[in-house]
């Protein structure tokens, strides 16, 4: 059966060669008790160790059962080892972890036997030895005899035709020591039993045959087995098996047979045969069986032995869940955040819907741009990359301008309105809402005028604030006015908002009063709704924007709902506030004539509120802002009355004709409303015209005197024979001078404000152009304000007779005598200018227009730019603008003048030819010579006597507007460059409700707002394939680009972190590894126990493996663990401080990859100490301790 020939083995330390066995050759029976002796260092263990399969020969043969083990692999010596040898060891080397069932079952689980019929088996086994009662007992709990039993019913539970005991008795007391003979003794009735002892007595008393050893060769045996009688029973046997069918010259586990070749080609001539197969049947039961032991079994063992070890298991799965914790916090936190992020942009699908303008800016492609290329927009084409970059050559342009401008587009709403509201479009299906925008604000004022009349919206406080300091901070850029529009989906408000007292509005004249989120109302709100006076917070605005301090009143009053549901507004169109000037045909703004006013409040629509409403809790953001909040009832009805009115039908008549000014808009675009008729404007008054110019009779008078020497006896000369009175003055001519053409000149020539001439350039190049815009705006209005309030407060000091006047009219002012008693100074062009330095700083410091317009501008640059910049105007308005517009009005002046002092010379010319025809008839026979002499010295005097009153001539002309009226016509023209068809009929509140102005589009849900998408996607697909990309549409999702940047931001960041935290999980990997390697030290007794009992290398290498995989399933379970309680608290703490619930949100998911990758990350941390455990030599590993 077994047959050792001329096995040898060596053991080489360094130089030193230890001979264990020297060309041992011994054949053994199938079943006797073999007895090995000799003393220690002879070679015993390692020929037990040979013939167990534990050890390799350095030469020699093993035959087993005819078959040479030389072409053995590892694994037909792991299958020989477990289901043909049983080993009892003198140390007994169970598995302290394991129960002494668990440790007799450990053969069978290795020979892949069935739960329960390894079960039934292993207790069979104890049962023999007489260990039954104590089979759920651990090791530590035996005694060593017990122990020992153990290990022979471990050794013979897999029935093994060959038992191997080393020193069974050598570690047990006499008594016990016989015990275990005589079951091995037992055994041996029907099996080879070999047993090494150094004792004698037990060999003579138990052993049928006794082998002695010595210095590594066989020194004795008592019952050789002689060649011949192998060679009889070798054939015999192998006839038997010929007969039975059996293969016996085939290996049982692997090999070849007895007499084959070695692989060399030579036969082994020196086997004469093989032992007979005794024992076949067991043999042929276990034929097709191979020893593994499966993942499952090694998970058994490796907890089992985890449970011994539990501080330090725990500490290792702490130690390991470290990393694990730090990434499953992040990825929750991850989760919270896009969650959080998921809902608000759901919620502000309500707040900033899908928005598609007339004018449209793609942003999101903008931004995308301009971060794909760093902000830089596209390069221009170069020959090279590097052009320039070495300080020569072209330095190379990008184009983020002409990028910029290319994303701008203009939307064809009305087209794309008639395709949402056909059945193509499907949009009810994802929308909730469709809110088209036609940019009309409502003109509310409060119902009571008895105090004046007051505007609430638009409120000119709210848009200084919204453009001064503080606009960014109250506003963030966006309107400030609190009346809105509801969207018409009742739905959609009553998921947002919820009413508190009333009821929803549903008539044009009804509203509700929206409070925030926690039902407060701000007292913002209350002034600019009127309950708190407006003025008070006109006054604090008007001090923050002068940078003065503010003074807050202590106005404040309880504020009920019944006032709320009180409340009531006066509503007119914009159209209401204009009226037709009659003379000029033009329209004037009406909106500071209280008496216009309060009947056009009379007559206009009484909004009531019948309701209020606040956010729901669960509402993270509505659709509908602080304030009063009417329906889209009440805009389309503004609409129909602005259609109505008068002065839309006129625009609407004449859509080349601008209705303030009465030009056509190209007039004004050409010449910037310089050219208008100035002649309605004026009134002459004849009669005052004539007192203007007088005669001085006397001054004839003295004239005649002169005459003395002449003889007039008998002529009477009568001077009041000149009556003025029947002069007639034709004023015509002055119509020609005040004609459209002379004033379109004057006005354009005028000079015009410009910051760096103002010296203002430092300044000018930190504005934007919109701010440069509106400076220059507001230099002509106060430019033509000043010259307005002149006119009413100071008539004529603009004249040629203000002081010493402008030069051009200096002859006319030093004919008329002026006094230089006004403000205006003296002669000198210095004395003028500060004249109207006092004049400008009285207008600025009195009239409402101009502080306005200065407050206006400190608000946009603050205090310190503003005055520099009023300073600026100042100087324009004195030393230019003024002083231009008094010179050319004084240049008119005098041409008047001497109009009219043209047409008196020759009605006097008449009266004197009249007068001197009468003389000459009474004279011209006396002294016609001595007469027409002295006429010279006549038509002298007649000059002399001939005067001009100036301040009646200025009292003559007089303006047929107001100030107000002058004002807004003046900036009109001024402003010209600015009006058009379509801003007047903006102004006027009129919209074509088929072509809006925006269209805002409100989703259902987030899912629906992709079908929204598909469906703008749908309709621009539609008309690019009919070839008109001009209607394509181009729509703004505020709310989907910024969260999506936001979510980009989270995500990197939560990369970020998650990079930092790995490290930890190498170090944890580092840790892993090497306690793995600890364990494979301490259980090193246990592999060998294994490798006896016929576990592979992949059987050991999995059972380090599956303590890797618990270690690192323990890790991953304590961090998921560890992250769900801790997200506890956290969540509460956000959720009570921030409103925000589950910041840390953890999915199963998750939870389930970070345990898979935890259990993964320990595996590949274990792999080394597993692949160290599975090399190691059985034999050393049994030895160790």
């Amino acid at each position: 059966m077994l047959q050792l020939r001329d096995v040898s083995k060596a053991y080489r330390t360094g130089s030193f060669t230890q001979v264990a066995l020297d060309a041992v050759s011994v054949c053994l029976r199938d079943n006797e008790f073999v007895a090995v002796l000799g003393p220690s260092g002879s070679g015993k263990t390692t020929l037990l160790n040979i013939l167990g399969g534990l050890d390799r020969a350095d030469s020699g043969d093993i035959i087993i059962n005819g078959v040479s083990t030389k072409s053995y692999r590892p694994r037909d010596w792991d299958n020989y080892r477990n289901h043909r040898v049983g080993f009892v060891f003198q140390s007994y080397n169970l598995i302290p972890h394991q129960s002494i069932l668990s440790n007799v079952e450990l053969a069978l689980t290795l020979s892949g036997v069935g739960r329960a019929e390894r079960r039934r088996r292993a207790v069979e086994a104890l049962t023999e030895v007489g260990l039954a009662e104590h089979v759920h007992k651990r090791p530590s709990q035996l005694s060593g005899g017990q122990m020992q039993r153990v290990a022979i019913a471990r050794a013979l539970v897999n029935d093994p035709d060959i038992v191997l005991a080393d020193e069974p008795t050598g570690a047990l007391d006499s008594e016990t020591g016989i015990q275990v003979m005589d079951i091995l003794k037992r055994v041996a009735d029907d099996r080879l039993v070999v047993m090494v002892t150094h004792n004698p007595e037990l060999a003579e008393g138990y052993a049928t045959r006794i082998i002695r050893v010595q210095d590594g060769r066989i020194d004795g045996d008592t019952d050789p087995l002689s060649g011949d009688a192998a060679l009889v029973v070798g054939t015999s046997g192998m006839a038997k098996s010929s007969v039975d069918g059996a293969a016996a010259q085939t290996p049982v586990f692997g090999g070849s047979p007895a007499g084959a070749s070695d692989g060399r080609g030579e036969p082994d001539a020196d086997v004469t045969g093989v032992m007979p197969p005794v024992g076949t049947s067991r043999l042929d039961k276990r034929r097709s069986r191979r020893a593994s032991m499966g993942f499952l079994t090694a998970l058994s063992l490796s907890f089992n032995n985890l449970m011994t070890k539990k501080g330090r298991t725990a500490l290792t799965a702490f130690a390991g869940s470290i990393g694990i914790i730090g990434i499953a916090a992040i990825l929750a936190l991850s989760n919270g955040v896009n969650h959080y992020i998921t809902k608000t942009e759901e919620d502000a699908l309500s707040s900033y819907p899908l928005t598609i303008n007339k004018s449209s800016l793609d942003v999101a492609t903008l931004l995308s741009s301009a971060m794909g290329t760093g902000g830089k927009g596209s390069s221009e084409s170069s020959e090279s990359d590097q052009a320039g970059v070495d300080g020569s050559g072209e330095i190379r342009q990008t184009r983020l301008a002409a990028d910029m401008f290319a994303k701008v587009k203009s939307n064809d709403l009305a087209s794309f309105k008639r395709y949402l509201e056909g059945d193509a479009s499907d949009i009810g299906r994802y929308a909730a809402d469709v809110q088209y925008g036609y940019g009309i604000a409502p003109q509310v004022f409060e119902s009571d005028s008895s105090k004046g009349i007051v505007r609430l919206n638009p409120s000119e406080t709210g848009r200084k604030m919204a453009s001064g300091a503080m606009g960014s901070a109250l506003t963030g850029g966006s309107t400030n006015s609190s009346f809105s529009e509801l969207v018409d989906d009742r739905r959609l408000l009553e998921s947002q908002l919820r009413v508190v007292r009333g009821r929803w509005p549903e008539a044009a004249d009804e509203a509700v009063l929206t409070l925030d989120k926690d039902g407060c109302i701000s007292d913002y709100t209350l002034y600019s709704l009127g309950f708190y006076d407006p003025d008070v917070m006109r006054q604090m605005t008007q001090q923050m924007l002068n940078g003065e301090e503010v003074k807050m009143p202590d106005n404040t009053r309880a504020f009920t709902y019944d006032d709320a549901m009180g409340m009531t507004f006066k509503v007119i169109p914009a159209s209401a506030l204009y009226q037709k000037n009659e003379a000029q045909g033009t329209w004037t703004d009406m909106s500071d004539d209280e008496g216009y006013m309060r009947e056009r409040l009379d007559e206009g629509i009484t909004l009531r509120v019948v309701g209020v409403v606040r956010p729901s809790d669960s509402a993270g953001s509505t659709s509908v802002r602080e304030g009063i909040s009417y329906t889209s009832a009440l805009t389309r009805r503004l609409i129909q009355e602005s259609s109505d009115s008068q002065i839309v039908r006129e625009q609407l008549a004449n859509p080349d004709v601008d209705v303030f000014t009465g030009k056509t808009f190209e007039e004004l675009r050409d010449s910037q409303g310089r050219a208008f008729d100035m002649s309605s404007m004026f009134t002459i008054d004849q009669g005052a015209l004539k007192r203007a110019f007088s005669f001085d009779s006397s001054a004839l008078g003295r004239s005649a005197a002169d005459m003395g020497e002449l003889d007039l006896s008998g002529v009477s000369l009568d001077p009041s024979g000149f009556d003025m009175s029947s002069m007639s003055l034709d004023t015509s001519a002055l119509a020609s001078i005040f004609d459209a053409d002379t004033m379109s000149k004057i006005l354009g020539n005028a000079p015009k404000f410009d910051l760096a001439r103002s010296g203002l350039a430092d300044l000018g190049t930190g504005l934007t152009d919109e701010q440069a815009k509106r400076i220059t705006q507001a230099a002509n209005k106060l430019a033509s304000g000043f010259i307005a309030w002149m006119e009413k407060n100071h008539p004529g000091e603009l004249g040629p007779w203000a002081g010493s006047g402008p030069a051009a009219g200096s002859r006319a002012a030093n004919a008329a005598g002026a006094s230089s008693d006004t403000p205006s100074g003296s002669a000198a062009d210095g004395g003028r200018v500060s004249g109207y330095v006092v004049y400008l700083r009285e207008y600025l410091s009195n009239d409402e227009t101009a502080k306005e317009v200065l407050a206006e501008l400190r608000g946009m640059l603050g205090e310190e730019a503003s005055r520099l910049v009023e300073g600026a105007m100042q100087d324009y308005l004195t030393k230019q603008f003024v002083p231009y517009f008094s010179e050319a009005l004084g240049s008119l002046m005098s041409e008047a003048a001497q109009a009219m002092a043209t047409q008196l010379a020759l009605q006097m010319q008449q009266q004197m030819a009249a007068a001197t025809g009468q003389l000459g008839t009474q004279l011209s026979s006396a002294i016609s010579g001595q007469l027409q002499k002295q006429m010279a010295t006549l038509s002298s005097a007649m000059q002399d006597g001939f005067k001009v009153d100036p301040t009646a001539f200025a009292s003559a002309i007089r303006l047929n507007v107001s100030q107000d009226d002058l004002t807004s016509l003046l900036t009109n023209f001024m402003n010209a460059k600015d009006l058009s068809y379509e801003s007047d009929l903006k102004k006027l509140g009129y919209a074509d409700v088929a072509s809006p102005e925006s269209i805002r589009i409100y989703p259902k849900d987030f899912k629906a707002k992709q079908g929204v998408l598909d469906i703008i996607d749908g309709y621009n697909r539609k008309v690019s394939g009919a070839g008109d990309d001009s209607q394509t549409i181009q729509y703004t999702d505020i709310a989907g680009t910024l969260m999506s940047s936001v979510t980009s931001i989270v995500d990197m960041v939560s990369l970020v972190l998650i990079a930092f935290v790995s490290i930890s999980l190498v170090v944890s990997s580092i840790m892993i590894g090497i306690i793995t390697h600890i364990s494979v030290l301490e259980r090193r007794k246990e592999i060998g126990i294994l490798r006896a009992m016929g576990a592979s290398k992949l059987g050991i290498a999995n059972i380090f493996n599956a303590e890797t995989v618990i270690e690192g399933l323990f890790s991953g379970v304590l961090a998921m663990a560890v992250v769900y309680v801790v997200s506890v608290p956290v969540n509460s703490i956000v959720e009570q401080t921030q409103k925000v619930s589950n910041i840390m949100a953890l999915t199963p998911q998750n939870a389930l990859a970070l345990v898979a990758v935890s259990v993964v990350l320990t595996l590949v941390a274990g792999t080394m100490p597993a692949m160290s455990a599975a090399r190691r030599d059985p034999v050393e590993a049994l030895r160790s301790e």
